[in-house]
Formats: C-alpha cells, structure tokens, sequence
C-alpha cells in the first residue's frame, strides 16, 4: 500500500487538478528497493520532471514508467497520469527524497521533502539469501604488488532468482588493471558453499589483478546488481484453497540491489634504502640478452636484443637504458610485450630487439645491463644482471657510407629491412656446406651491396612510416569512425571513442583505461583547461550509462567528443 507523502500543489486550471508524491515505504532494509510515484490528476500531459537532487542519497534502478487511468466517479471524469521511479538506497541510515521541482501545462509546482529509513541489522552475507562478495588475496600491498579480486555472487540454495542484470566491473581509480577472467555467462559452481552456517551456490562474476599505482586513495569499490527473486506465496495445507501447482504459479517477485562492501587496500612502505636504479619493477624477474653476431664488417648490422621474464608489474615499468659506444649507432628498438596468467598472476615478457651498425673498425664492448627490483617472494631488494658482449668490427672506416642524407624515419626502415636480411639465413645456408670462410663472406656482402642500394632507393622516393607511426596517425581516423556509429547508446560511444584514442595515440599495450588513468597519460601532452574537460565528458559518459538525469546530454555527447578529440590530436602536432 502506498504510503501518501503531501499533495503537493493545486493547479488554478480547473478543481480537480492536483500532483500527488508518494512512496510505497518509508522503512526498508539495505538492499531493498523502494518505488518514487508522482500522480497528476487533470492535466492534458505528463508532468516534466527535475530528478538531479535525488542522485546523493539513491540510485535509478527503472523508470519512470508512465500510466494513464480514466474512472467515472459521481458522474465526473477523473484522467489520472502516473509516473513511477524504482530508487535504491546507496547508504543506511536516515536519508532524505529532497525537493522535487517540475512542471505541468506550464505551471510549476515543488514537493516538500520525504523522509526514508535504511536499517542494517546483518553482517556482511549472513542471513541474506543473495549477497555479492569482493574477496581479495590481501589486505596490504606494496606499489606495484599484484592484488587478485575476484567478485562472487552468493545465492542460498533454497532461493530462485528470476532474472539478474548484466554485471559490470567499477573503475579501479589508483589501480592499474588486468583481465584475468570475465565469465561468458552466470554459471554456479557444482559444489555448494557453506558460509555463516548456510549452503549457498556460488557464481564468479569476474576477476582482476590490480596493482596500485601512486595515489591518494586505494580503495576497492563497491559494485551492485540487480536481481528479481521468486518468491513463493505462503500458504499452508491447511488453507482449503491450497494447492502446490497454483501456489507455485502465482509465486510473486522482488525487485533487490544487492551490494558488495567496500574495501581499503594499505599500501606498504618499501624498505629504505631503495637501489639507485630502482624504475617501480616488483614481483620475481630474470633477464637475458643475446647478439646475432661477434663479428662484422663496418656499416653492416647486428641485432641486439634484451629480454625480461618473470611474474609482477611488467607493463608499469621501463627496461634500463642499454649503454652503447658512440661507434655503434643504435636505432630505437622493437618493443614485444607478452602477457599471460598462471594461477591468477600475472606473468610475462617484455623484450626489446636493437639494431645497431658499427661506424668503426676495432674491438667494443657493450656493457652488461643492471637492474633492481623489489622481490616479493623475498620480500627484499633483488638486482638481475647480464653478460657483457665483446665485438670485433673489421674494414675500413666510413664516414657517412650509403646512409648519407637520409632520415631519422627512413634509417629506421632501413633497420627493419637489415633485420629481414639477418634473421632469414635459410636462403644462403645450402651454401654454406660448400663454400669457403671467404667465398661465404663475399657472398653475403654482395647480397647487402646488392639490395642497399635498391632499399635506398626505395626510401628515397616514398615516405614511409614504421607500423607505430601509422598507429599514431590513425588514431583520430579510428576515433571518428566510431563515433559515426549508429547507437542509441551514446555515452558507451563516446567513452569507446575517447578511449581508443588514448591507447592508439600513445601506443598502450594494456587496455584498461579509466578516467583517472586517462588523466595521468594525458597531463603532459595537453593544456589544464582542455584535459578538465576531456575528463568531465568521460564522467557524464559513465554517469549517463545509469543515471537517467543524463538523458539531456545524450544529444551534444558526441559533437563534444568530436571536437575535443580533433583538438588534443592537434596538440600532438
């Protein structure tokens, strides 16, 4: 039964014309719902509505849902229009529906506030029959120390839910995420769970390693679903009407917000002193380099590479500065990424593949490659170390050789190319068995005299870009495009949108991307002004996917995104 809050205010049109607020209760538990109904007695259309102030203490779960009902009543018509809004509690305790401003047929009215109780008599799971958990592996954690969270779905076994919304993981702010698992579909596991003295199925809405990053805060949110839970009419055997299959028919459904709790994660301190050469690595790591070659002829390439393995915060963290003599020019280097999971930690490699053309004839050494991390299975400090490398560059010096004139980019293709020529040596090994030291010498040095000057060519008539540069150039093309989609959904449009952009444009490797994190890569690329905004659209863009006080936005969200990402694309110019 609805409990009548206030007639609000009567319209001057006609005598019947009223607005009615009322709300179907006034106490409830944590979790439970509660209905927001606005009448309107005599009026030719439906009420419009301002429902900004209600977001501090609710959340919109539905509506508003319309009703118009016609009755005949003493030989008058009363035409009664109904809108309805579902709220759930975001808190317990006393909370008020404040003010709720409107209009109908162009005259105003205002409501007077409403008083609604939150009660929590329950710990955490016990004696609810659907709860969600947010379990994670510790409480405690250093920067960049790997927190598995995992986000289950409690439900007793005697409990039927009817239906439940799509789950969707919060933002992380002050983590930087990984996927571990995102189940396809609500699947129970096959064996029940007993928890507080009660046997429930247990489902895994989803998990992710979080690593904290520098913050104010390192909390774990707290996320809410809703459900409908069947419930059955209570009717005993004694009520003459009994009967099983009816009472099984008829059974009823409630609407319920279930919540997780929120958690606060410590960040430990690490101990002092930190290595000079500290670069923010934490986890268990090892690290290998190896060259193609010991010897090679001035201005002929050799192939460098570096490779870290291990378990902990690789995609947080730079590899250390490789030293090269001045007599060998470096180009920058191929960066291969690789991430996997093992027993939910996130494992990996990150490697990098250096070209390098010695400019002198003598012997070099390129120096062994140091690099400390804090080690959690010691809980200590760690430094890996590599071989050094001697290398012996015979031929006469050059100066400039054929790779005069050219460009920064054009060398840079020039490297992939020597990379092509040295890592495909199928094509010359028949030759090997049968030729002398010499013979095969003179042989692949005609090969290279044989395709520098066609690949010089080549480079010198058209402007090409390396795979990371065309990535970069593209980024506003792939944003453009998907703003052109055609979606009713215009705030997960332009989140996509924007997003994309970011990882495109700064080459990202790691897909996981909230405002925050967006925030941080941005804040040296573009203005204070500019990035303030980018933000704020990304908040309207998340606000928007649940709160229906958004809907006024939905027709400028897109031309905004437009804008502000063709003006940060011009920034990067």
């Amino acid at each position: 039964m609805k409990i009548l809050v206030i007639i609000l205010f009567f319209l001057n049109l006609i005598f019947s014309q009223s607005v009615n607020v009322s709300v179907d209760k006034q106490r409830l538990q944590k979790g439970d719902v509660l209905q927001l109904i606005v009448e309107v007695t005599g009026a030719k259309n439906f009420p419009k509505i301002e429902m900004d102030a209600i977001n501090n203490n609710f959340e919109f779960v539905g509506g508003p849902y319309e009703q118009t009902s016609i009755q005949f009543i003493n030989g008058k018509i009363k035409d009664t229009k109904t809108l309805t809004w579902t709220l759930s509690p975001r808190k317990i305790g006393n909370l008020t529906i404040p003010e709720i401003q409107g209009s109908i047929d162009g005259k105003m009215f205002v409501s007077q506030p409403i008083k609604i109780t939150v009660v929590n008599n329950l710990k955490e799971g016990s004696g609810n029959s659907v709860f969600i958990l947010a379990e994670v592996d510790k409480e405690s954690a250093y920067l960049g120390e790997q927190i598995t969270l995992t986000y289950k779905l409690y439900k007793d076994i005697n409990t039927k839910i009817s239906g439940i919304d799509q789950f969707q993981m919060p933002d992380f702010n002050g983590f930087w995420v990984e996927e571990i698992f995102t189940p396809q579909r609500l699947q129970y596991q096959s064996k029940n769970v007993l928890f507080r003295g009660r046997k429930y199925q247990v489902a895994n809405l989803g998990q992710r390693a979080l690593f904290p990053i520098a913050s104010d805060q390192h909390i774990i949110p707290i996320v809410s679903i809703k459900t409908q839970i069947e419930k059955k009419n209570r009717k005993t055997k004694r009520d003459p009407f009994f009967d099983p299959f009816f009472n099984s028919f008829f059974s009823e459904t409630q609407t319920k917000i279930i919540r997780s709790r929120e958690r606060i994660i410590k960040i430990k301190p690490f101990p002092e002193p930190k290595p000079t050469d500290f670069n923010g690595a934490v986890g268990d790591f090892k690290i290998n380099v190896e060259i193609d070659q010991r010897e090679v002829e001035v201005n002929n390439g050799i192939i460098f590479t570096v490779l870290l393995e291990g378990t902990g915060n690789l995609g947080l963290f730079t590899l250390p500065k490789v030293d090269f003599p001045q007599s060998l020019e470096a180009f920058p280097p191929n960066d291969d990424y690789k991430k996997d999971v093992f027993r939910n930690q996130i494992t990996g490699s990150q490697k990098l593949e250096y070209v390098l053309v010695p400019r002198e004839s003598g012997y070099f050494e390129i120096p062994m490659i140091k690099m400390s991390f804090f080690n959690l299975k010691l809980d200590s400090w760690s430094t890996i170390k590599t071989k050094s490398f001697k290398i012996q560059v015979t031929g006469d010096n050059v100066e400039s050789g054929n790779l005069k004139g050219l460009t920064k980019k054009e060398i840079e293709l020039l490297a992939e190319d020597i990379r092509f020529i040295k890592t495909k040596p199928s094509e010359i090994s028949a030759f090997e068995n049968k030729l002398s030291k010499a013979v095969y010498l003179f042989y692949f040095l005609s090969t290279i005299i044989f395709f520098l000057p066609k690949i010089s060519k080549k480079i010198m008539k058209i402007n090409l870009f390396k795979v990371d540069d065309r990535r970069k150039k593209n980024a506003i093309k792939k944003s453009l495009k998907i703003l052109k989609t055609k979606n009713h959904d215009s705030f997960n449009i332009a989140s996509k949108a924007i997003y994309i952009y970011v990882q495109e444009r700064l080459l990202l490797s790691s897909k996981n991307l909230d405002p925050t994190a967006v925030k941080r890569l941005l804040k040296n690329y573009i203005d204070d002004i500019t990035l303030k905004e980018l933000i704020s659209i990304l908040k309207i863009c998340d606000a928007g996917k649940y709160s229906p006080t958004y809907k006024k936005e939905m027709d400028t969200i897109i031309p905004k995104t437009k804008n502000i990402l063709k003006n940060i694309d011009q920034s990067f110019k």
